[in-house]
C-alpha cells in the first residue's frame, strides 16, 4: 500500500473531514468516559455486596455510535456527488487505485485516533481510581481486550464501508444501499442459522463463538463478542478468535482489491459502478427477500410443526431433509420472482 500513499490526497481527505472527526472524537470521548465510569460504579456495587471483583468487558452495543460517526466522516470526505469527485481526481495526477487506497489509509488512521482517545480515557480512569482498581481483578486485561475490539471490529467495519461504497456510483444511493445490504445480511444469516441448526452442521462450534449465552453458560461466552466478567486463563481462546478476525480482515482486503479493479467510472450507471456489481447486489437482495418470505411462511403457516420436529432431533432425520426441501423451494421461487421484478424496475429507471 505504501507505493499508493499520497500526501496530497491525505491532506485533502482530512481537510474535508476534519469537522466530523473532531466532533466524533469529542462524542466518543464522552461516551467512553461515561461507560468506564458506569463500569466503576457497577464494580463498587459488586464488591460492596461481595459478589465478585472481576472487571467486566462492555457490550458491543457501546460501539454502535462509532458506526454513525464513521459514516458521517465518510460522507463529508467524499461529498454528495462521489462520481464527479472521482472523475475530477482521476483527471489529475492521481490514479483510481491511489484514491481508494488513500481513503482506506485515512479511515484506518482515523480509527487509530479513536483508539488513542479510548486509551486516554482508560488511563485517566485508572489514575482517578487507582486505589480502588488495585482490588479489582482484570482491569488492564479488559482494557487491552477493548482495544483489540476497537481495532479488529473497526477495521472490519471500515472495509465493509468502502467495499459497499465501491459497488455504487452514487453516494446517496450507496448510503441507502448499505442499509439494504445490512438488512439483507440479517435475513440471510437468520435463515442460514436455522438451516444449520436443524441439519446439525457445526452447531456446537458456532454456538461456542457467536451465540448469546444463557445464564448457565454466561461465564464461558467469548469475551470479544459479549460483555461479561474477565477471568484468568482465557487468553488462549481470545487469541484464537483474534486470529480468526485477522483472517477475515485479510479476506476483506482481497475483496477490496477485486471491487476496486471492477469499479469503472466509464461503465457506471446511475446507481451501480458496473454491470457485474448490479447483478451481484440484485441477486443478494433477492435472496434476502426469499429468506424473509421463507421465514414468514415456515414460522407461520405451513411447516411450523415439521420445523420444530426437525430442530429438536439430535441427528439428521427425514424431517430435516423435508424441511430443507421446503426451504429451498420457497427461497428459490421467491428469489427468482424478486430478481425479475427488481431488474425490471432498474431497467425502467435507466
Amino acid at each position: 500500500m505504501r507505493k499508493y500513499l499520497n500526501k496530497g490526497l491525505l491532506y485533502e481527505w482530512f481537510n474535508a473531514s476534519k469537522v466530523p472527526i473532531v466532533i466524533g472524537l469529542i462524542t466518543w470521548g464522552v461516551i467512553a468516559h461515561m461507560d468506564l465510569k458506569s463500569d466503576m460504579r457497577y464494580m463498587c456495587q459488586m464488591i460492596g455486596t461481595a459478589d465478585s471483583n472481576n472487571y467486566e468487558a462492555s457490550n458491543l452495543e457501546v460501539y454502535l455510535i462509532l458506526v454513525f460517526i464513521f459514516l458521517a466522516i465518510y460522507i463529508f470526505a467524499n461529498g454528495a456527488n462521489k462520481r464527479n469527485t472521482m472523475m475530477f481526481l482521476c483527471s489529475g495526477p492521481y490514479t483510481k487505485k491511489q484514491i481508494k487506497v488513500n481513503e482506506l489509509i485515512c479511515l484506518l488512521m482515523t480509527l487509530g485516533l479513536f483508539v488513542i482517545m479510548y486509551i486516554y480515557m482508560a488511563v485517566t480512569m485508572y489514575v482517578q481510581n487507582h486505589e480502588f482498581i488495585s482490588i479489582v481483578n482484570g482491569y488492564p486485561q479488559v482494557i487491552v481486550i477493548e482495544i483489540f475490539r476497537l481495532l479488529l471490529f473497526g477495521t472490519i467495519g471500515i472495509f465493509l464501508l468502502i467495499e459497499i461504497d465501491l459497488l455504487f456510483s452514487n453516494s446517496i444511493i450507496a448510503y441507502f444501499g448499505m442499509i439494504a445490504l445490512l438488512v439483507s445480511t440479517m435475513f440471510i444469516s437468520i435463515k442460514l442459522r436455522i438451516i444449520m441448526n436443524y441439519l446439525h452442521i457445526l452447531t456446537p462450534k458456532i454456538d461456542a463463538i457467536f451465540r448469546y449465552p444463557g445464564h448457565r453458560d454466561y461465564d464461558h461466552a467469548n469475551i470479544l463478542f459479549y460483555g461479561r466478567p474477565y477471568y484468568s486463563g482465557e487468553w488462549a481462546k481470545t487469541f484464537k478468535t483474534i486470529a480468526v478476525l485477522i483472517i477475515i480482515i485479510a479476506i476483506m482486503l482481497v475483496i477490496f482489491n477485486i471491487f476496486e479493479k471492477k469499479y469503472k467510472l466509464e461503465a457506471s450507471s446511475k446507481i451501480f459502478s458496473c454491470k457485474a456489481n448490479e447483478n451481484m447486489i440484485v441477486t443478494y437482495i433477492s435472496l434476502a427477500i426469499g429468506s424473509f418470505a421463507d421465514l414468514l411462511i415456515v414460522d407461520g403457516a405451513f411447516s411450523n410443526r415439521l420445523f420444530r420436529s426437525a430442530r429438536i432431533q439430535p441427528y439428521v432425520s427425514v424431517e430435516s431433509f423435508e424441511m430443507l426441501a421446503t426451504d429451498l423451494i420457497i427461497i428459490g421461487v421467491v428469489t427468482f420472482i424478486s430478481y425479475r421484478i427488481i431488474k425490471k424496475i432498474l431497467k425502467a429507471i435507466g
